[in-house]
């Protein structure tokens, strides 16, 4: 970070109140306070409000502060750098976000703005939802929320996958299609409705019913990310996304509702254990899920088409917060190598299960971990 042309602003999302010898600063449910004597503090706040470089304000405050040095400055604003109190007004949008952009996701921009600091230009956070490339396996009642929401973010480039129509019974959740739209595809109502939402997504329209690994190798090149919940054939299709993604490197995230309770996980491979390393895992430790799950495989056994509105909205919430955190490197991903759940009941969220890449995995053993997180790579 270059201190000597720096314009360090005190956050607008950070309120500054207290009393005379003690700083309290607000914001995002959170009050951090330091004492201050003196009140050189709340005077140094009061001039970091990005007209000033660090050795201005060094000069502003000599006169009532003869004894700090420039040095004593810089090093506060290092902390309250670090602390997530500062941004450099120095950065703007230009070369980065048009106009447009800038107006359409002054939100979004207005959320990254409380993850960024000095050295972090919030505006390059949202150009990275705009210049990633999703791939979408599914568009029923999590995908389309996915597609919608994602047009809604900024997210730039999205491969849909789908091959259904629309049933009657879809319409109580799947919001990209109509009464009217009973017996059509899917696929062509869902990228056009999205279009007219938000005109510069770039949608790949892909009409496949997934049907091997190799098919999913198909459209996860070249991707940043892939989202799954497509669900059938039920439980071989997850065993192909997680070969395809493991294959490709490319890190996914899947989920979807059961019954009372939505549930979602994160694979990131040479990072996080795959599906693979998971299972083997419930066969060597929990005999009961074991059994289950072998129940399932032979019997064919499909899902209950239990499916409410408000669980899929917040399983469809988690996913896409698992999407900006690893895409943009704002924090860390939650669900990496873990089953999270929430139950209807209480709205508790809830770790379920756990697993770590295993070195006997036939998926990913050839994929070891590096040093090198993905969320450091995100972010860099």
């Amino acid at each position: 970070m270059d201190l000597d042309t720096a314009l360090p602003m005190v956050k607008p999302t950070r309120p500054i109140f207290g009393t005379a010898d003690l700083i309290q600063i607000g914001g995002y449910g959170e009050v951090a306070e330091i004492a201050d004597k003196t009140g050189q503090i709340r005077r140094l706040l009061n001039l970091l409000d990005g007209t000033r470089t660090i050795e201005q304000t060094w000069a502003a405050l000599r006169p009532d502060y003869p004894t700090l040095s420039l040095g004593d400055i810089e090093a506060a604003v290092r902390q309250l750098d670090a602390a997530g109190f500062l941004l450099d007004a120095r950065h703007t949008a230009d070369g980065i976000l048009d106009d447009y952009e800038v107006q359409r996701w002054e939100r979004n921009i207005n959320f990254f703005a409380s993850y960024s600091s000095m050295r972090q230009n919030k505006y390059d956070l949202q150009a990275r939802l705009r210049d990633s490339r999703i791939t979408l396996l599914g568009l029923g009642g999590l995908g389309s929320h996915l597609l919608l929401d994602m047009a809604a973010m900024g997210v730039g480039q999205v491969r849909a996958v789908e091959f259904d129509r629309v049933e009657i019974s879809n319409l109580n959740r799947q919001i990209l299609y109509r009464d009217g739209d009973v017996g059509k595809e899917k696929l062509q109502l869902a990228v056009e409705r999205t279009r007219q939402f938000n005109p510069r997504i770039d949608i790949e329209p892909v009409s496949m019913r997934i049907g091997c690994t190799e098919d999913v190798l198909r459209v996860v090149r070249d991707a940043d990310l892939v989202i799954c919940v497509a669900d059938r054939p039920k439980m071989e299709i997850i065993q192909w996304v997680n070969a395809g993604c493991v294959a490709a490197g490319v890190p996914f995230i899947s989920g979807g509702l059961d019954t009372q309770r939505a549930v979602y996980y994160t694979v990131i491979p040479a990072t996080t254990g795959c599906v693979e390393c998971w299972s083997l895992g419930v066969l060597d430790d929990d005999p009961t899920s074991a059994a289950l799950i072998q129940q399932k495989r032979d019997l064919r056994i499909g899902g209950d088409n239990a499916a409410f509105t408000p669980l899929v909205t917040m399983t469809t919430g988690f996913m896409l917060g698992e999407l900006t955190r690893i895409l943009t490197g704002i924090a860390t991903p939650v669900a990496g190598g873990r089953l999270m759940q929430l139950r209807f009941d209480d709205y508790e969220i809830t770790e379920v299960e756990r697993w770590v890449q295993r070195s006997d995995c036939p998926v990913c053993a050839a994929t070891a971990p590096t040093d090198r997180a993905l969320i450091s790579a995100a972010g860099s």
